[in-house]
């Protein structure tokens, strides 16, 4: 090995993980268990003595190819399981012949704006006081409208027969290729 490209392997065994954890937290540590996975070695090895054993032998980058890739599409089913759940429990709303089951989300949606120009705006002007409210009421009202936004959204584009991806679902096939 070339002492520039032995310069590049000790740079990246070193901070694979800490890199991993600066771009999705928490990855770091899956990291470094699925390379201990493929080498078979255990928290007394160093992190440094596991990646000179996966760059200096294909086959075992190749099984920490492979090992990634099984995560990740363990990761993406969980993701799609819980899309489903949510799809599914919204479908159901919508057939509901109660009024206030299928109409809360839309509710919701016209009274958020009205809100907001009510007590940051209109009271103001009134001269009246504007109360302190909670970050988690909009932080947990604008999780709601999101979901049914995106849900909606994507429901209106299966009924047109648009197969798009979404964005990030079509980042994630662009950088598989």
């Amino acid at each position: 090995m070339s002492n520039v490209l032995k310069k590049i392997v000790e740079g990246v065994k070193i901070v694979a993980p800490t890199v991993a954890n600066l771009v999705v937290p928490g990855s770091g540590t899956v990291l470094d268990g699925l390379m201990r996975a493929v080498t078979g070695d255990g928290p007394e090895t160093s992190i440094e003595a596991v990646a000179e054993k996966i760059a200096a032998n294909p086959a075992l980058m190749v099984q920490l190819q492979e090992k990634a890739m099984d995560h990740e599409a363990k990761l993406a089913e969980i993701e799609a399981r819980k899309l489903e759940s949510v799809n599914a429990t919204m479908r159901e709303e919508a057939k509901s012949e109660k009024w206030p089951q299928y109409t809360w989300r839309p509710f919701n949606g016209f009274t958020f704006p009205l809100a907001v120009l009510l007590i940051y705006f209109a009271l103001p002007a009134l001269g009246k006081t504007v109360p302190d409210v909670p970050q988690w009421v909009w932080v947990g009202w604008l999780s709601i409208l999101g979901v049914a936004t995106w849900d909606r959204g994507k429901e209106k584009r299966a009924k047109s027969g648009e197969n798009k991806p979404g964005m990030i679902a079509g980042a994630i096939q662009a950088l598989r290729g």
